[in-house]
């Protein structure tokens, strides 16, 4: 019997490296096609994966299949594979994937600095491989219902977002509202929110023009999306495959760091014609914005991280890639 389950047991092994070496496996993407950041990267990944790592395909799934929010369990537990998401997604478990917003966005000087490893190695500890960060620069704004006032400030609004945005919202007179996408158009709509924070890529696609007049200026932060694969899965692949997909992040990277900003410069130049105007913070608020949002999402990534926040902070800060 022993001989039996020690034969059953090996057989099992061997059948779950082919099947993660020879597979179609399964990918969630925080967003739906809604969102520019997401209807072009996705796919893109997807059609690299195929074309170039060897005997490997991915099936997409969207928040429809899992909330954002609870989306890096079932990636870390094995039942889906790849995620596409970002770090304030699951700030509960780690704040190291939202820091790198504060971080400047050039992929190259990421990878240079070191601290591309460092997110790859602190996701490592809670099970995940990191495969790329697809980046829009100068990628977020505000949407708001009413324009800028005299303190130049946000004046008490209720401002839906996540943790990313705590500390800037608070810095201008706001106040943070946990909303999901999916019920930002509502919120809007029915007054329950006074704006929303969010990527420049995004109003036009979820139609947030329709509830809101004004897009806040000046933008700010690097919106860093990461795609994150099982590690269990990752440490499965063929060399063959680890090299592939290897070269597929650095590629996708270089290539979405470019294409973000033409996208969301296309996606201003769409809303103004749909009546949307810019309304710009006063001096006192948007001469310091980017220390201000670096500063308030290395304080969540000490807070929840530690001393490994602290490093990280450190990193960026002596790369020169932060305020």
């Amino acid at each position: 019997m022993k001989k039996i389950n020690i034969c059953l047991a090996s057989f099992v092994a061997v059948a779950l490296s082919t099947w993660v070496q020879a597979a179609e496996l399964n990918m969630l993407s925080s967003w739906n096609t809604n969102y520019a950041g997401a209807k072009y990267t996705v796919p893109k990944f997807a059609e690299l994966v195929k074309e170039r790592v060897p005997d490997l395909t991915l099936d997409v799934k969207g928040p429809e299949a899992v909330s954002p929010f609870e989306q890096l369990e079932p990636v870390q537990a094995g039942l889906y594979q790849f995620v596409y998401t970002h770090g304030g997604y699951h700030y509960g478990t780690t704040g190291i994937g939202m820091g790198m917003d504060g971080v400047d966005g050039d992929p190259d000087k990421r990878r240079a600095s070191g601290i591309w490893d460092f997110v790859d190695k602190s996701y490592n500890e809670i099970g995940l491989k990191l495969i790329a960060m697809p980046t829009s620069g100068d990628g977020y704004h505000m949407v708001l219902k009413n324009p800028i006032g005299s303190s130049g400030g946000l004046d008490g609004a209720k401002v839906r977002g996540t943790p990313v945005y705590k500390a800037l919202i608070e810095h201008l007179g706001g106040s943070l509202v946990v909303l999901p996408p999916a019920e930002i158009y509502s919120a809007l709509d029915k007054g329950t929110v006074d704006g929303a924070a969010w990527p420049v890529l995004g109003a036009l696609g979820f139609k947030w023009y329709e509830t809101a007049g004004y897009m806040m200026r000046p933008r700010f932060g690097d919106v860093t999306h990461l795609i994150l694969m099982n590690l269990g899965a990752w440490n499965n692949l063929s060399s063959a495959q680890q090299s592939a997909l290897t070269q597929v992040g650095i590629d996708l990277e270089k290539e979405t760091w470019g294409q973000f900003y033409g996208l969301a410069d296309t996606e201003v130049v769409e809303l103004k014609k749909l009546g949307m105007k810019e309304t710009k913070l006063g001096s006192k608020y948007a001469n310091d914005l980017p220390k201000v949002f670096s500063d308030g999402l290395f304080g969540l990534v000490i807070k929840k991280n530690g001393a490994r926040g602290e490093e990280f902070a450190k990193l960026a800060r002596s790369a020169k890639l932060a305020p």
